[in-house]
């Protein structure tokens, strides 16, 4: 205590510490507000004469009534495994203290200790052709001591590292995480298992889309939800929270992190009838560490970005997360905890003669470059609230991002597949907006 007040009377505290750009809050709860109300969508795509009622993942309802009557695959089933409903807190963010920085004109250095810690095994760099002697897996001969060194135990999966640096943890690949108190229920996901996966919030904590980080300071997601927040390539009342899995507390074990976004980016070829070109990215004002002892998350990735244009999953059975409801229409509710589902890539031939046969009618074309489809299983879909998370493909062990969730006719009826943004076809337009300074 004496310490304290003689360094707060030498002035070394600084009275109003800037505020950082990412925001890491432990033991805050931060409220989520869900959209109260849902839209309707009627679009129309280019190549059909009429209204081609496609409802995009942001809420909308089903076909207009003067329609003809909808097939039985039409049907609003439950989709299995979501339940809970976001509760909201009315609580300020609390954000961290800046650290004293040094005087220039105060001639002294310090010797920083060395640093241990545990990290991913296989990561750290004095760990030479990556060979593991057990350490921080051992359990040491000795009683007593702290915790994550000698004297204590890093996670399954962990080994203890004492080097200034270590390697980046490569995309599309999962760390271990401290366990939970209670499972996972069926079609929730586990904690930390969608690193990538985004929450796209305005300033006022609305519940906007969700996304995929797909590099230290790229997200991806969907224009549709987004185009009244964005002015002039910029999005001054929104912000981009990675990490979270329960939206509704603040008990996770580790906590989600926040960013301010820097520049926008959406296609120029957006159409918002049709949700051609759906596809936007954001890009972070702080870069998001991906090397374990620089100040990366457990729970925080990048999803890997498919290798070429040409690229194609057909076949896959691929998985898509998001905080979406649980059923098509307004009965259908948030979730508070991330979801998963795995669905099936559809072929593009197939998915464009069920969705003429579902209510497009024979005039519809499906526009292979803006889209893919997923889907057509009864009670395994992705819906309203999820449009622009992430549909993942493993491949060679590792995660990659294949589409976005954009919109589709209903949600989770048999043999009516969900259209999902095509980001292999995307790609070189992707690639040219994130190396633009």
């Amino acid at each position: 205590m004496c310490l304290w007040i003689l360094t707060a009377c030498l002035g070394l505290i600084p009275a109003n510490p800037p505020n950082n750009n990412v925001i890491v809050v432990q033991g805050v709860p931060t409220p989520i507000i869900q959209p109260t109300t849902i839209s309707t969508v009627s679009p129309t795509f280019l190549p059909t004469t009429g209204s081609l009622a496609i409802d995009p993942r942001l809420g909308s309802t089903p076909a207009p009534q003067s329609q003809s009557p909808p097939s039985a695959a039409l049907q609003i089933p439950p989709i299995t495994g979501y339940s809970g409903q976001i509760e909201t807190f009315e609580v300020p963010v609390k954000f961290p203290r800046e650290k004293r920085s040094t005087d220039s004109e105060k001639i002294h250095s310090i010797v920083k200790r060395q640093s241990c810690v545990c990290v991913t095994a296989g990561t750290c760099a004095t760990n030479t052709n990556n060979i593991n002697h057990g350490a921080g897996q051992i359990d040491v001969r000795i009683v007593g001591g702290g915790t994550g060194g000698i004297g204590g135990q890093c996670l399954p999966g962990q080994e203890y590292c004492c080097s200034g640096t270590t390697a980046q943890i490569a995309c599309g690949t999962l760390q271990a995480t401290p366990p939970l108190a209670v499972a996972p229920i069926a079609g929730q996901a586990n904690f930390g298992e969608y690193p990538w996966q985004a929450m796209i919030l305005s300033r006022q904590n609305e519940y906007l889309a969700g996304g995929v980080l797909v590099d230290q300071q790229h997200v991806l997601t969907v224009t549709h939800r987004l185009t009244t927040y964005i002015v002039a390539g910029t999005a001054p009342n929104i912000k981009v929270r990675l990490g979270e899995w329960d939206a509704a507390v603040i008990t996770e074990p580790v906590p989600y992190q926040e960013y301010n976004v820097q520049r926008v980016f959406s296609h120029p070829s957006f159409n918002p009838s049709t949700l051609q070109y759906d596809i936007t990215i954001l890009r972070l004002a702080t870069p998001v560490p991906f090397t374990p002892t620089l100040g990366a998350a457990t729970t925080i990735n990048r999803a890997c970005l498919p290798p070429s244009a040409a690229s194609t999953y057909v076949g896959q059975r691929c998985w898509v997360s998001g905080w979406g409801k649980n059923l098509f229409g307004s009965q259908g509710q948030y979730q508070q905890i991330l979801k998963k589902v795995d669905v099936p890539i559809v072929p593009s031939a197939t998915c464009q003669s069920q969705m003429q046969a579902a209510r497009l009618g024979p005039s519809f074309v499906l526009d292979t470059t803006s889209f893919i489809c997923a889907g057509g299983e009864a009670n395994k879909d992705s819906c309203t609230g999820d449009g622009g998370s992430g549909l993942v493909c493993s491949v060679n062990g590792q995660w990659v991002v294949v589409g976005l969730v954009a919109w589709g006719l209903g949600c989770a009826n048999t043999n009516v597949p969900a259209a999902y943004v095509n980001v292999a076809a995307l790609l070189p337009w992707i690639q040219q907006q994130i190396a633009t300074v």
